[in-house]
This record gives C-alpha cells, structure tokens and sequence, in this order.
C-alpha cells in the first residue's frame, strides 16, 4: 500500500482517478463542459443562416460575410493560442469561466449592432472567448475519465456539442424569419449565462492540474471525497499499489514544460498530427456549417428551402456522433479517422453535382456528409486531440492544435467564396475538401499514435526523458 505522501503526489493522484468507476461526478463534469461545448456549436450553427439573411436584407455583401466568417475564425485562433497559457495559468476551471463569460457577455453586444463592422467586430470577440474555451472544456474532461471509458464519455461530450448544431438549425428556421437575427444572438448569450453559472456552482478543478501546480493537498481531498461518495454506495475501491505509482514516475516525469517542447524531436510528429488534423476537421466542418445554406442558394434553391434541407441534412450530426458513442471504445481511433476521411473525400464531390431538380436525393447524400463529417470531428476534437499531450501541457497542445486549425476557417470562406461565384461552382471546394482528407488519412496512418484503452500517462510514456 502507497504511503500518504505518494497517494497526494501527481501520479498517486492520476492511480487514483484512473481507478474510480464511472459515476454521477464524472457525469455532472461531463453535462457542465458538454454545455460549453454546444454553446460553441450553436455559435458555428448560426453564423452561416444569419449571415444569408444580413444579405438578403442588404446589411452585409458577400464579401463582408467572408470577411465575417474569416474574422470570427480569428478570434478562434488567437483564443486557442492562449487556451494553454490561461488554462495552466489559472486552471481549467476557472478557463472555462473566464472564456464562456468572453464569449457570453460579446452575445448581448453584437445583438445591438449598428452595422455589419460592429458586428463583425463582437463576432471576434466571440471567437476569441470560444477559442479558448473549446480546448479548455473538451481537455478537462480527459484528466476526469478512467482510459477504459475515456473515448466513450468524450464522444457523449462531442454528442451533446453536436446536438447544438443541430439546434441552432431548428433556431435558425423559427426564430430567425419570424424574431430576427438580433434575437438569435440574445438567445446565444442567455445560453451561455446559464451554462457559466452552472459552472461557476457545480465545476470543479481537475485534481491532475492542482497536483501538476503543487497543489496536493487540495488534490487529495477532491478525490478522496470521490472516493468517500463511492464507498458510500456500496463500491469497494482497492488502495493503489505504491509498485503502480512507481511505475508511474518512471513512465513520466512531471515538470513545467516551455512552449518550445511540443516541437522538439520527440514530439514535433505529435504536434504535426494535431494541427494538420485540427485544419482539415475545420475546413471539412465549416464549408457544411456554415456555407451550406450559401452554396443550395448558389445552387437555385430558394432561401426557405435552402433553410430546410440544411436541418434535414444536418440530422445525420446527431445520427453519426450518436453510433460513435457504441463502438469508441471498440475500433481503434485512427480507423474511424481514415475511413471517415476516405468517405467524405468521395461523397462531398457526389453531393457537390447532384441535379437540383432531386432535392430529395440532395439531402441523402448531403445526410451521409454529416454523419461522416461529425463523425470525424467528434473523434478528432473531443476524443483524440489532447490524449497524445503530457499533461503538464496538453492543453497548451490542443489550443495550438486549435489555434492553427482555425486558420482552415479563416481561409477555407476565401477559396469556397471564389470557387461559388466561378464556372467550376461548387464542386471545385468540393475537390479541395476531398485532397485535404486524403492527404490527412495518409499522415494519420503514417504518423498518428494510436491512444485507446491507454492511460494518459501510458500514451505520453518517454516523451520526458532527456
């Protein structure tokens, strides 16, 4: 058995975590980051529709809702940059705060706008809040979860975040026509007043984060609280043996890590794997968010109905990210990731020429975009992502990893705007697409590691060693 002092150590500490069951705690973490997660969502799911109708009502021009779309992206970009130092920093608690309420407060203010650069401007403001908020929520929930339920917990996450996408369809087909777009954005930012008091009341800070910052008194009591809940229901949980803490250290050295450590030789193909799979995921995610509604219009289909198909279409985000939930933690990570990839670089181009005279056959295929696209996301953003960081900066990693893949989103509206109004329409972004997820299915196999059913520390085993 552990002395006290290794039980309070940060691999005592992480034993420890890995070994509780499953229970309401990590579903309540699970509720609070997921609602964070779908805020973000619910962001993304609007922009596209709103954007359409600022057109239409002559507020803003085609170029301007690039330039909205690519700005919003920013802000992405530079809130995932400091998702790590203000995660770390501070801890992942209080990121979260700090973040939703960014992102909450800038919802009031662009429901104001007086024109499109004001609010073109809250909509980076936005970004930045959600930019950083996403790695923070999404990594947090990894140093809670137990390696053999992690992926599935994560992908209920992704799940419910996706959901929010689906919701801001349904908004964006009630109130938007009959309220207006000012109101959409008021309901955004009581969405996420409600998610940030939850938060403030119910989140707890990672027990791994306060025992990497020293912290191992406060550590200690929030998991043997855990423990005492367990114990009180009846479950036996077993001490951690002082041989498995030992292992432990000798697997990972915990230290503070500087910035230029995620490029180093060790793991430069790491970083590498996440920002390349971080830029296709928001590219392939944003041209199906947030151009959909743009590209049936380009196509010759009314407004309305342009509306209603992306809802029917977007049905299969549920649908997809929902089977994932079933077989996560039976198919390793980097098989859902290639084949997902190889399917989308097929059915896009497909959906892309279809005849606008079969809106029918145009859902289907643009159904099965969905459920590939999300399918992939989900596992990339919410499961895969953070797992290959040590946790002394996984999510400085992720925001990285984020931060540069927003770049897919700041371009991708420039390239998908070009390719809209051109002779080759529609298909030529389609194609595009198709190269980017090819060419990311043969790194992954190339480089990717493999994480599931792996503690966290077991994944990142030699990455300290000098």
């Amino acid at each position: 058995m552990a002395s006290a002092d290794a039980n309070t150590s940060f691999h005592g500490i992480a034993a420890r975590l890995d070994r509780i069951p499953i229970s309401g705690f990590h579903k309540k973490v699970m509720w609070l980051l997921a609602g964070l997660t779908f805020c973000d969502s619910v962001d993304m799911g609007v922009g596209g529709p709103i954007g359409m109708v600022l057109q239409d009502q002559g507020f803003m021009t085609l170029e301007q809702f690039a330039f909205f779309n690519s700005i919003t992206m920013v802000g992405y970009l530079i809130g995932g940059l400091l998702a790590g130092a203000i995660s770390d920093g501070i801890g992942r608690r209080k990121a979260v705060l700090v973040c939703g309420s960014l992102f909450t407060v800038f919802c009031f203010v662009a429901a104001a706008s007086p024109d499109a650069n004001f609010l073109t401007g809250c909509r980076f403001f936005m970004g930045v809040g959600l930019g950083a908020a996403f790695p923070a929520g999404y990594s947090a929930l990894t140093e809670f979860t137990p390696p053999q339920k992690r992926g599935k917990y994560q992908s209920y996450v992704g799940l419910i975040a996706n959901c929010g996408t689906l919701f801001a369809s349904v908004m964006n087909l009630i109130i938007l026509p009959i309220a207006g777009w000012r109101e959409v954005f008021v309901f955004c930012g009581v969405l996420g007043a409600v998610v940030m008091v939850l938060c403030f009341f119910y989140l707890i800070e990672s027990p791994r984060w306060l025992a990497l910052m020293g912290r191992n008194e406060e550590a200690g009591k929030i998991v043997s609280n855990l423990e005492n809940k367990i114990a009180s229901k009846g479950v036996a949980l077993p001490p951690v043996p002082a041989e498995e803490i030992e292992r432990r250290e000798h697997a990972e050295n915990v230290t503070q890590l500087p910035w230029k450590f995620l490029f180093t030789k060790k793991m430069i193909t790491r970083t590498l794997t996440a920002m390349f799979l971080c830029f296709v995921m928001n590219v392939l995610v944003y041209t199906v968010i947030s151009w959909t509604p743009t590209i049936l219009k380009a196509n010759g289909f009314d407004t309305g109905l342009s509306t209603l198909m992306t809802v029917v279409m977007q049905l299969g985000i549920p649908v997809g990210v929902g089977l994932l939930t079933f077989y996560v933690e039976k198919v390793n990570r980097k098989t859902i990731l290639i084949v997902t990839f190889v399917l989308i670089a097929i059915l896009g181009p497909i959906w892309s020429m279809l005849p606008t005279d079969q809106p029918a056959l145009v859902m289907f295929f643009g159904f099965l975009v969905c459920v590939c696209t999300f399918t992939n996301s989900v596992t990339t953003s919410a499961i895969y992502l953070s797992e290959p960081f040590p946790t002394a900066c996984r999510i400085r990693g992720a925001g990285v990893a984020n931060a540069f893949g927003r770049l897919g989103g700041i371009f991708s509206p420039m390239w998908i705007a070009f390719f809209v109004a051109s002779p080759m329409g529609t298909l030529g972004a389609y194609v595009i697409n198709s190269a980017l997820a090819i060419f990311m299915a043969i790194w992954l196999a190339i480089f990717g590691v493999e994480t599931r059913g792996r503690t966290l520390e077991d994944i990142t085993k030699g990455l300290l060693d000098k």
